[in-house]
């Protein structure tokens, strides 16, 4: 709790009986004086105006390079009070750091701004030119209208966000007729002797690429969207330049045709350099005719495909063939042919604006758990759990053209070596072509695994000499804190928590091993908790744009791709496509960017008017909902289909269906209030009361749980699975009077549903406070579950819970949806309303199943920290509330009577709600809530 040394001084205890009658009248004087300043010195220290803004970010990152027109802006709201909110904000921009510090807002200046937001901040009427570097602050004003100082300055740089930025650059390619191409690019030119102020390269290639600066590393990039809707990344490449001499420009491109999770395209790679001195002139280094061209020519192509899905090809490495100067300014590159120019921005296929894209791979380097000799040069590295990267080994000696021959794996067989049957149906060979001296294996294309066998390895391979480059977007995993009196619940957070980092790739991906595509059910499920654990705001808003791009290109219905972007075209589920509408309200209440669902209403909007059109009027249920193919025609429930446990696929009206139904045109409806279209919003009102009310008079059976659907003849399903029980329990349908049978339904039949459903499993419990079923839900290692997962071997979550036996994926991080719950009744925290304005706080009571807990829940105005330890009679609980969050905190009642309990060391009127005590508006600071036998003294 913030405190006042100086205000604990004012309210001095007065011992007055001791003294004589006029220092006694003296004395009363003063201790009135004293009574009224502590009575009025607190309001005026509550009336501190707040400190400077922190923490600045521009679109979520800090001074950023490379953004689109039209940034969004965020702070930390700093302010020494208790109990504070933020009342106002003003932004001023300026094109220049002088001017910024002078207070001209040249670009831009918002105002005072009368709002609590602190992130998704949009400038209105300002357009930002491109390639620009723009400096801003903010000052805030508190609760009460004081007003705060600016922060300190912060920046951020545009792209190149028109055609016309791009003029001089040209699309260039080496020509070749194979499915893969690896290819090497340079470029060398002349800085003159001037200081550089900033530098900046441009970039864009299919499918990615490495950019090098005078053999330095600059950065990586892997762009797998449709051409016509293609990306560019951003350099600041200041510090690797050298004036007065020459430099080299070198980038490795790799093309490999389309696949799940990546269009086709073709080869190409367009780049634009812009350099700026400080006497205010500037020059532009293009890709075009003059540049150089050559083949890396120790990968060995063309080799077979891993798999049918696409996701690369087998790499055959001949290190005799690594040029391992082709990037240094000191290479001779005179026999190198030069390019071949397709043409300036735009030309096709790049017909569409590139996009500038702010997500970023981050490598790391690490070691393996174990090495293991089984003699005869064949090794077994063993990397302790799935990672998602390439190895990196150092061979020597041996006989030059000898063949290594590797495979990876996740499992073993008895006799240690690495099994080739649980492969997720992938080919994971590789092969090494050693020189007999020193030669280093570094595969290009990233696989997820766990182990690497290594055949007749020229020398004893150790932790010295072999390495793994795992990789992943940058999500944030320090903010992943979490721990409990539970063992094996932290290691089921800890399963979860590396699952999000595995599958973090260039999208949310299926698996980082057989399928490297963002399917949209995936997707979903790794996204939310990669926000409401990890932070996540940048890939997650890039996603969703991307499917909404998948609507435009394929579905003038509404509907959206299964998987985007992929090379085989249009290819829906119809459930997928439900559960976006889902997805969307999930980003808005973490983040409050309204103006993400302003810009897209219509095509949102379209989403829940596919679905509309499909309810028959004689039992306002959605029937036959069109779409998918073959197992997936009119909703896929839940994936592989041995994980539907019996789902009865034959009812035309699925009940999954219309809950999600319900969901859709909620969800719309108050998507429709925030951007203003009201009569839409009273519209889909009505209809999600609509199919509310069908769905409890036909779906619920006689003994008041849900069956699996409606028969073409309008007959209900004799079948009832969990599936058709937990989402109506978790998305607020089942009327109060059912409630109790269909969580009894539920909790008899554990875990009987897989991944796609799985979200809605713990939900639902905890919306029914089964703190207890829930413990048991993430640790008994008899029910399939994450428990038993871990109990398995499994090191990053499955794609269904008997993976191990069936050759399923396993390394399917779709799992990691479990994490929601346990931050939602574990933790107990809730966000209310959008970007955490209002919190609730409501730890399950779980009895004596869980005696404690603690964790970090990131939100945009900082982190929320709770810690709660329980005994068999009471209850306390500390939480940290960053600045401009007020909750609603709740607590077990722990059998006492009454309804008092202390909060800050002083006793409360609590309001009772069933087993809970609960008290509204708490505000900012530290707070210690007790409650219970040992604190029963303040119920006298």
């Amino acid at each position: 709790m913030k405190t006042h040394a100086h205000q604990k001084d004012l309210c001095l205890n007065v011992n007055a009986n001791k003294v004589g009658l006029n220092l006694q009248k003296k004395i009363n004087r003063v201790l009135i004086m004293v009574f009224l300043t502590c009575i009025f010195i607190p309001s005026l220290i509550r009336a501190t105006p707040p400190d400077a803004p922190y923490n600045l970010r521009t679109y979520d990152k800090y001074n950023p390079t490379g953004t689109d027109q039209k940034p969004y802006f965020g702070w930390y709201f700093n302010d020494p009070d208790d109990d504070e909110i933020q009342s106002a904000y003003q932004i001023i921009i300026a094109s220049s750091l002088s001017n910024l510090n002078d207070g001209n807002g040249d670009s831009w200046n918002s105002g005072k701004i009368n709002s609590r937001k602190q992130n998704y901040v949009y400038p209105e009427g300002f357009v930002f030119s491109s390639g620009t570097r723009y400096y801003w602050k903010v000052r805030t004003w508190d609760k009460d209208g004081n007003i705060g100082p600016y922060s300190a300055p912060s920046f951020f740089e545009t792209g190149l966000n028109n055609n016309s930025d791009w003029e001089g650059a040209k699309w260039i390619k080496r020509e070749t007729k194979n499915t893969e191409a690896y290819t090497y690019f340079r470029k060398k030119t002349f800085i003159p002797d001037k200081k550089i102020e900033r530098a900046t390269a441009y970039i864009s290639a299919c499918h990615s690429y490495e950019l090098y600066l005078n053999g330095t590393f600059i950065g990586k990039g892997f762009f797998h969207h449709y051409p016509q809707f293609s990306y560019y990344h951003a350099w600041d490449i200041s510090n690797a330049l050298m004036s007065n001499s020459n430099n080299v420009i070198a980038c490795l491109t790799h093309w490999y045709g389309g696949g799940q999770g990546r269009a086709a395209g073709a080869p190409g790679l367009l780049v634009k350099i812009k350099i700026e001195f400080s006497d205010s002139t500037s020059i532009v280094i293009c890709s075009d005719s003059t540049w150089k061209q050559k083949r890396a020519e120790q990968w060995i192509v063309p080799q077979p495909q891993r798999n049918g899905e696409g996701i690369g090809h087998i790499e055959k490495i001949d290190s005799r063939q690594i040029m391992p100067d082709w990037n240094s300014l000191n290479l001779n590159d005179s026999l190198w042919e030069n390019v071949r120019v397709i043409g300036s921005h735009p030309v096709s296929p790049w017909t569409g604006t590139l996009k500038a894209d702010l997500t970023r791979v981050t490598e790391e380097e690490i070691k393996p758990e174990s090495i293991t000799d089984l003699g005869n040069g064949k090794f077994v590295i063993d990397l302790g759990k799935i990672y998602a990267g390439s190895f990196k080994i150092a061979f020597n000696g041996g006989v030059n053209g000898d063949t290594i021959k590797m495979y990876g794996g996740f499992t073993l067989n008895d006799d240690g070596t690495v099994s080739s049957a649980l492969n997720q149906q992938t080919n994971l060979d590789f092969y090494f072509i050693h020189n007999g001296n020193k030669s280093e294996f570094y595969p290009y294309v990233y696989l997820g695994l766990r182990y690497l066998q290594v055949n007749n390895s020229p020398n004893r391979l150790t932790v010295d000499n072999v390495r793994f480059i795992s990789r992943h977007y940058e999500l944030n995993a320090s903010n992943a804190d979490f721990s409990t009196s539970i063992p094996m619940l932290n290691r089921v957070w800890e399963l979860m928590c590396h699952s999000l980092l595995v599958g973090a790739q260039e999208g949310f991906v299926d698996t980082p091993t057989r399928e490297k595509g963002t399917f949209l059910g995936d997707g979903w499920s790794q996204s939310v908790p990669a926000m409401s654990i990890m932070g996540d705001r940048i890939m997650t808003l890039r996603v969703l744009n991307e499917f909404l791009d998948s609507q435009n290109q394929y579905w003038p219905d509404g509907r959206l791709n299964a998987v985007y972007p992929n090379g085989d075209g249009a290819r829906d589920i119809p459930d997928y496509t439900q559960s976006f509408l889902v997805w969307v309200w999930d980003y808005y209440m973490q983040t409050g960017n309204d103006e993400f669902l302003t810009r897209n209403y219509e095509r949102l909007k379209k989403i829940a008017d596919y679905v509309d059109i499909y309810t028959d009027k004689s039992t306002g249920l959605i029937h036959n909902l069109k779409g998918g193919k073959g197992p997936y025609q009119f909703g896929i429930i839940d994936w592989p289909e041995d994980m539907r446990y019996g789902y009865d696929m034959s009812a035309v009206a699925r009940t999954v269906i219309n809950v999600y139904a319900f969901a859709d045109f909620d969800i719309i409806s108050k998507i429709a209030e925030i951007t203003g279209n009201i009569d839409d919003r009273d519209i889909y009102r009505k209809k999600a009361e609509d199919i509310k009310k069908a769905i409890n008079q036909r779906l619920l059976n006689s003994q008041g749980i849900y069956t699996d659907g409606l028969y073409s003849n309008n007959t209900r399903s004799k079948h009832v699975s969990q599936h058709a029980n937990i989402l109506p329990l978790a998305l607020d349908i089942v009327p109060r009077q059912n409630i109790k049978k269909v969580v009894t339904e539920i909790k008899k039949r554990t875990m009987n549903v897989g991944m796609i459903c799985l979200r809605w499993l713990p939900e639902a419990l905890g919306k029914a406070n089964e703190g207890s079923h829930l413990i048991k839900l993430y640790t008994n290692k008899d029910w399939d579950g994450w428990a038993k997962t871990i109990a398995l071997g499994g090191t990053v979550t499955w794609e269904s819970w008997n993976a191990n036996e069936t050759n399923e994926s396993m390394s399917h991080p779709w799992g990691a949806v479990g994490l929601l719950a346990m931050q939602q009744y574990l933790l107990g925290v809730k966000s209310l309303k959008p970007q955490h304005e209002v919190i609730q706080i409501k730890p399950l009571d779980f009895g004596n199943s869980l005696k404690s807990a603690k964790g970090v829940i990131p939100t945009d105005k900082g982190n929320i920290i709770i810690n709660w330890i329980r005994s068999s009679e009471d209850f306390q609980m500390t939480i940290n509330i960053p600045d401009n969050i007020t909750s609603t905190v709740y607590v077990p009642k722990c059998g006492i009577t009454g309804n008092v309990l202390e909060v800050d060391g002083t006793k409360v009127q609590g309001i009772e709600d069933e087993d809970y005590l609960f008290v509204e508006n708490i505000g900012s600071g530290i707070h210690l809530f007790k409650i219970g036998i040992a604190f029963e003294n303040l119920n006298d």
